[in-house]
Formats: C-alpha cells, structure tokens, sequence
C-alpha cells in the first residue's frame, strides 16, 4: 500500500513567548493523502521541541516509502537538512521530499546542497505530494509529477503544478495533533482563504501562489473559500474539541474587493447565529479595516486583529509597495481600537535605507497608536526569497546572499548600530515581557484571556506596570537615537556602553518594581495563576452545569 510521514521539523528560531501553532500544511496534505488512499502518518518535531536524532528516530519507526518535510522559515534550515542526511546514515533508501513557501524559491539551492534530497514541491502542496505517494506506489517515476523539482542527468527539471482554484473542494485538514495543540495551550488553525492581492515587495506570498506561471515573481491572487464551509468548519472544531480559542491564517481576510467583505460580514453573522463561544483571531490590511464588517465578526467572535502597517513613513511605504498611506494606517487602528478589539501592528522599523531620522519618524508613530513597546521597536526588513524588495537591496549594494539564507547591511553604519540598541533592549525587556504575558494569560503577547474573576483595580495595575515597562525600556531606544544624531555622535562602542547601563539602571528599577506587582498579584488573587485553554473550557462547562441543575 505504501506509508508516508508528513514532518513538520524542529526548529531553533521559535519565539519564547509564541504559542505552539497548529501546522495546516502538512494536516492539509495528510487529509488530501489519505482522500486518495495513502496511508499517512504526521510528526511535528517543532510542536514537541524534538531533536534531530528523536525525529529520525520516529521516522524510521513508520517504515516510510515517502517523507515530507515543511520549511516553516524563510530559508533551508541546517537543522532539516542535518535530519536529512542522518535518514540516509541511518539507511534509509526511501524518498525525502521537502516543501513550504521557502524551498519554493530556491528549489535548485536545496537539491544542490542537499543530496540526501529527493525533490522539492513548489507552491501548494496537496496535489504535488498526492501524486508523488501514488507513483511512488505504482512503481512509477515521481519526479515526472507536476510541481516537483528533482534531478535528471541533464540537470535538474520541473513542470508548474495548477493552482487550486476552488478551495471547497480541498480535503479537509488532518486534524491528529488538534488536541495535543489544545492540551499544550496551543492554537488551532483555520483557513478561509489562500493568497493576497497585493504586491507588498517585501512579501512572498503572492508570488508563490503564483508560480504555476512559472516566471520570475510573478503574482497569484486571493481565493476563498464559501461562507457555509469556513462557518461548518468552525463550528465542527468546537464540537469535536470543546475549543474556545482559533487563529485564522489567512494571509489577508478580506481579499480587498467588496464581494470579499461582504463574505466575511456573512461569515459573522452566521457566527453569531450559531452562538458559538469560539473567540478567534485574523490577519487583514489596512485599507480593509471596515467598522462595519468588525462589527459583525466581532459579533461572531473576533477578538484579535493583526494588521501590516510595517511603517510611520509615506516613503517608506511606498519602497514596500504597500499601496497606503499612513493616514490609512492611523484610522484602520482607530477603528480597531474602538470597537475593543485587541491589535498586534506587522512593522519593520528598519531596512537597508533607513536613517536614524526615519527611525525617530516611527518612534513618534508608534506613540501616537499607544504600540511604541520594545518588541515592535526592535523590528527590520527580513530578506526573503521570491520578492521584489531583493532587487532593490541588490542593487544598492546592501544583499547579502549566503546560499541558504539572505541577509542586508545598513547603508549607513548610525542605523546599524541603533539597530544593536534596539537588539540589547528587547533582549533586557524579554523577561518583564513573559510576566505581563503571564500575568493576563496570553493567548499570544498582544492578545489577551478575560482572567476569571479579575477585579478592575488589579487589572488596572497591571496596565499600568506594563506601561511603564514600554516607557522605560524605549527610551533607551531614544536617548540613544538622539545621541548617534548629534554632532559629537558616539562611537559603535561608546554607544553600546551607554545604552548597557541605561539598561543596567531600567532593569534594576523594574525588577523592583515587578517584584510589588506579583505580590499585590497574589495577595488580591491568592495566588499568581495561568490559565490555559483548557482551564477556561472546564470553567465553562462546570458552569453549563450548574446552570441547567
């Protein structure tokens, strides 16, 4: 019959204050495996922080004929081509595959490096993996499979994949590890739609929905799938699981076209007809922030909105091709904010062209929406590759191209080293950061759980020591901008000595006051507690209960 392992790999790059995130890629071609009849089984290594010699170990106890990595990050990690390679040591003879938006541009880069590589499948992953499980199954060649790359004698060879164009007719998404997701106070994942139709230069999502043209960036558009199946989707979690909490992962909600938002008005109002106790979170631009679609799906159960504004400055938006304007971004976050929603800015303080004046332009614009926090401050332009931006960085002289991965210098050297401030301070700040985290149960940093039984008064010292946190850590940020702005601006050593003991003096006085905090925390609380998921589902039922006794 033929196995295969579908295998989200360990990772070092993980965010300490992120919530495990349910991998729809590989439950997406685990379902469209196993429609088609393949056996299939899913490892994720990065859930369960395995490694590398644990993930092969796993692997070979399925006794694969196919294993398929996902390449969650922008490049080839070592670590999965380490993984890799030991399979092989390990004498495993049969077929490794990898996939994911990365391995999607740099197909070639992977087989060159990687022998122990099989072929890459390139953009969406369902069809290509299908009909590489089934050759290899009827004993027939998979490299001739469209979207696959792979190695002939005359060099390597692929041919574009189609484009899934109607997204109801995907297989559901496996869902093994949902409860494992849940029970590590995870997120489990929805998809509505696939793709974006905007031209953002520093993004590559539409250029690999759109490599079925096979042309260099060339661009896909946004699709979604129907209000009826996103909304029984849903809704079929929440009955099966007893889950209370979703991230939408759809690049962009609302497809920027009056039909899309009249979708996803649709989309709360059944929601909210279903009573469903299911809070989620999504991901749309500025130029789509419309009170009246938020309206309704908060009705239905949004709770959380991320939002691109990557930038305070009108130039700068345009080298990103975001298509808006700063104005656009101040009122889509008013808007947002007026309605009670919690908000999480996408913002790259820094790229290859910034100057200290344009860094002092964001500070101010991050104060103006109440976001200037160490984290978002500490932010820049990460090169991928598949986007247009590179070009731009290229040819300024600023790419760095390092086979595997890409990075980008600083055209002037004052912006690199306010970029090491900014490194240093959201560094000292990482451990504040994880109590206010826990402090208000944090789905992720920026959103928040309703604490069961909070009074106000606590809550409001809370905000309050989460304040002053912000303020002083970022003024670190700014007192050294206005130094490396000055006349007798300060050497790179100078400056990084000045700004260790600011953050010496800061981080004595806010361990201090921390320390007061958690003590009030406890004494008005009882104790300083966490609550999961899982807590706030039984808290739930045991008040259903007692409700119909």
């Amino acid at each position: 019959m033929g196995k295969t392992v579908l295998v989200r790999p360990p990772v070092d790059v993980l965010h300490k204050f992120s919530k495990p995130v349910e991998c729809l890629g590989i439950a997406y071609c685990a379902g469209a495996l196993r429609h088609h009849g393949v056996d299939v089984t899913m490892l994720d290594g990065m859930l369960y922080d395995w490694s590398e010699e644990e993930t092969v170990r796993r692997i070979l106890d399925e006794q694969p004929d196919v294993v398929g990595f996902t390449v969650i990050l922008n490049h080839f990690p070592e670590r999965t081509a380490r993984v890799c390679l030991m399979l092989r040591e390990a004498g495993y003879g049969g077929h490794i595959v990898v996939g994911g938006h990365a391995a999607s541009f740099i197909p070639r880069r992977v087989l060159d490096a990687n022998p122990a590589v099989d072929a890459v499948v390139a953009g969406e992953g369902e069809g290509p993996i299908v009909g590489y499980a089934q050759a290899v199954r009827n004993g027939d060649d998979p490299r001739t499979v469209p979207g696959v790359y792979a190695r002939w004698d005359d060099g390597v060879r692929w041919k574009p994949a189609p484009r899934v164009h109607n997204l109801d007719t995907l297989a559901p998404p496996a869902r093994d590890l949902t409860q494992e997701i849940i029970d590590l106070d995870g997120l489990v994942c929805v998809s509505a739609s696939r793709g974006c139709y905007a031209r953002c230069t520093f993004c590559s999502i539409p250029r690999f929905y759109g490599l079925e043209r096979d042309r260099p960036l060339a661009n896909g558009g946004w699709l979604a799938r129907s209000v009826a199946h996103t909304v029984a989707e849903i809704a079929a979690l929440h009955e099966r699981f007893g889950l209370i909490e979703l991230l939408v992962v759809d690049d962009e909600f609302f497809g920027g076209t009056e039909a899309g938002h009249e979708r996803a008005l649709m989309i709360g109002q059944e929601l909210e007809e279903l009573k469903l106790p299911v809070g989620f979170a999504m991901s749309c631009r500025a130029e789509n922030v419309d009170e009246r679609v938020l309206t309704a799906l908060a009705r239905g159960g949004l709770k959380h909105v991320f939002v691109g504004l990557e930038t305070g400055d009108d130039e700068t938006l345009r080298l990103y091709g975001k298509g808006q304007s700063v104005r656009q971004n101040l009122e889509a976050v008013r808007v947002i904010k007026s309605l009670g929603l919690s908000f999480q800015p996408g913002f790259m303080m820094f790229n290859h062209r910034t100057t200290l004046t344009e860094v002092g332009a964001n500070l101010d614009f991050l104060r103006s929406i109440d976001e200037l926090k160490p984290v978002t401050v500490n932010s820049a332009v990460d090169p991928h590759f598949g986007t247009p931006l590179n070009r731009v960085i290229e040819h300024d002289g600023a790419l760095r191209d390092h086979g595997a991965t890409l990075s980008s210098e600083y055209l002037d050297p004052r912006t690199a080293i306010a970029k090491r401030v900014t490194e240093l301070t959201a560094a000292r700040f990482a451990p504040f950061m994880e109590v206010i985290a826990g402090l208000q149960s944090s789905v992720t940093y920026e959103w928040r759980r309703t604490v069961p039984g909070r009074r106000p008064e606590v809550k409001r010292s809370i905000d309050r020591f989460e304040e002053l946190c912000n303020e002083t850590f970022v003024r670190v940020v700014e007192q050294a901008v206005e130094d490396l702005s000055g006349a007798d601006a300060p050497t790179a050593a100078e400056a990084i000595a000045d700004t260790n003991r600011r953050l010496d003096e800061v981080q004595s006085r806010m361990t201090l006051a921390r320390a007061l905090l958690l003590a009030g925390v406890a004494k008005a609380e009882g104790s300083v507690r966490y609550y999961t998921q899982n807590d706030l589902i039984t808290m739930g039922q045991e008040r259903h209960q007692k409700a119909t006794v």
